[in-house]
């Protein structure tokens, strides 16, 4: 399948066609809220060239009920500008959303103490 990417240059992100497909299944507000989410945690996605990042995400819709759903966020700098690409998102369980953010504190723990001891070396 051919991935089509569009850009939108207000925001500054590619955004793939799976990914636009997936958040047109949720009615406006629900998507405005979390477009909202994305933009908020863009800056606290690591960067890297060569993998992409899953951020995890949960917005309350107008029924007052938790949404959980992962974004695939690729995002690295070309020539001192941030590139981020929207790859993908998904509808996740509680329980998977729960797990990739108990994974993403433990590499964001590793990270953070393989930086300090570089730091102190």
């Amino acid at each position: 399948m051919d991935v089509k990417q569009r850009y939108i240059k207000e925001a500054g992100f590619d955004i793939a066609e799976e990914f636009v497909e997936n958040i047109q299944k949720f009615d406006i507000r629900t998507g405005i809220k979390i477009a909202d989410f994305i933009q908020n945690h863009i800056p606290n996605i690591p960067e890297s060239i060569l993998t992409s990042t899953i951020l995890p995400g949960v917005i309350i819709d107008d029924d007052n009920k938790p949404i959980t759903f992962a974004v695939e966020v690729l995002k690295h700098q070309h020539y001192e500008e941030d590139i981020i690409v929207l790859s993908d998102l998904q509808i996740v369980s509680m329980d998977e959303y729960l797990d990739l953010l108990n994974l993403n504190k433990k590499y964001n723990v590793r990270l953070s103490k393989s930086k300090s001891t570089k730091k102190h070396c």
